[in-house]
């Protein structure tokens, strides 16, 4: 019987399929320089994606403010829920409860009132309405409707609050013509849903909105009704646009033109723009 015997060949010059090639240094910077091209074309498209996803959460957080307001109408006998300025929520009726701390040029300065409200989910209301430590109960609130405190936070603002160094719990305000006593007596206040339609409908005059941090304190946003002036600003973080929500339980984001683009700019169209969907003269 014959064996075969039967090896393997071994190359003395090694395998050429399993030999590596290693990068040389041009190599690899080209390599890097192509990542960095590809990450500078991607990022602004990033960018955009993020800020119009926060602006869809935002709008809808607005929906479900102003969806809550007339839901609080149908309950109260129409009523427009109330909006009192510099209020903690225990002396009269406010949607929100409590005054944070601010410091603006415009409106100059104030101090928290109550202690802790600004990051103290109790006086947006969506839960227990009497404080333990005062006995005291909050009046005239959304917050049984809207349920969750998010609602009130724009997921775009990471603002700190300088005395605890925190993100606040609310970024938003009321119309200060809307459930209010207004600010002067030429100008229409509705403080109930049915009174929408003389001079502005319901379509048309905002209830809710995005202010900015630093003029941010109570939940009643004052502006210039004749739209000829500045007093507290809305907020910017969607692009050079604010979410608003109107009378009507609709809510959108608005682009600005000018003076509302950042702190210090100027121009008389978002003045305007903001009186006309505020209020009307009488």
């Amino acid at each position: 019987m014959r064996v075969m015997n039967i090896g393997l060949k071994v190359s003395s010059h090694g395998d050429s399929k399993e030999s590596r090639h290693a990068f040389t240094l041009i190599e690899l910077l080209v390599v890097i320089a192509i990542i960095a091209i590809l990450a500078a074309m991607l990022l602004p498209a990033l960018n955009k994606a993020k800020i119009r996803a926060q602006g869809i959460s935002c709008v809808n957080n607005m929906k479900t403010l102003g969806t809550s307001a007339i839901m609080y109408g149908s309950d109260n006998s129409d009523k427009v829920p109330g909006n009192a300025a510099l209020q903690d929520g225990f002396a009269s009726p406010n949607w929100v409860g409590g005054t944070f701390a601010w410091n603006t040029p415009i409106n100059g300065q104030g101090g928290e009132n109550p202690a802790g409200c600004e990051t103290n989910i109790f006086y947006l209301c969506t839960g227990n309405l009497s404080d333990p430590a005062t006995g005291k109960t909050l009046q005239g609130p959304i917050g049984p409707y809207v349920k969750a405190p998010d609602a009130y936070k724009c997921p775009a603002d990471r603002y700190i609050g300088g005395t605890y160094k925190r993100e606040r719990v609310r970024s938003c305000s009321a119309n200060g013509y809307v459930g209010a006593s207004p600010p002067g007596g030429n100008y229409r206040n509705y403080v109930k849903f049915s009174q929408f339609g003389n001079g502005l409908g319901s379509s048309d005059c905002f209830v809710y909105l995005e202010e900015n941090p630093q003029s941010l304190n109570d939940g009643w946003f004052a502006f210039n009704a004749a739209g000829t002036g500045v007093q507290d600003l809305p907020a910017v973080n969607h692009g050079n646009a604010s979410s608003f929500s109107y009378a009507d339980g609709r809510a959108q984001l608005h682009k600005w033109a000018d003076r509302f683009k950042g702190i210090n700019a100027a121009g008389t169209q978002d003045p305007a723009w903001l009186a006309t969907h505020g209020t009307t003269p009488k």
